[in-house]
């Protein structure tokens, strides 16, 4: 009896969080206004890599997971200027939230929710 529940703690130990690899409804509450775009992921161990698109076009980002903590980044245009953006927040079932860093522009609240596959 003693084997089997040290193997369940075992496997217990091993088990991976949720894949996010997918669609996402994603929302940036940015300074200037809210900026909503469609996310695709593919999440490969600790790494996440994808896009945003919007009636703009394609914004590429990359980005890691750890448990639960997640981080993006990426890179928008403001006019003729690059602005270099970040998100730090946290994985809950099929929800991502935090906080999106908007170069000097400023920083708002960011939220994602699982759309598709």
């Amino acid at each position: 009896m003693l084997r089997i529940l040290v193997a369940v703690a075992a496997l217990a130990g091993m088990v991976q969080p949720p894949s996010l690899s997918g669609e996402w409804s994603a929302t940036v509450a940015a300074p200037r206004g809210a900026l909503e775009y469609t996310m695709y992921l593919t999440h490969e161990g600790p790494r996440l890599s994808g896009y945003f698109q919007s009636q703009y076009g394609e914004i590429p980002l990359k980005g890691t997971v750890n448990g639960d903590d997640v981080r993006l980044s990426w890179t928008m245009m403001d006019g003729a200027k690059e602005i270099a953006c970040t998100m730090t927040g946290k994985v809950k079932d099929d929800t991502i939230a935090g906080t999106a860093t908007l170069g000097t522009i400023g920083e708002g609240a960011f939220r994602a929710e699982r759309t598709g596959n």
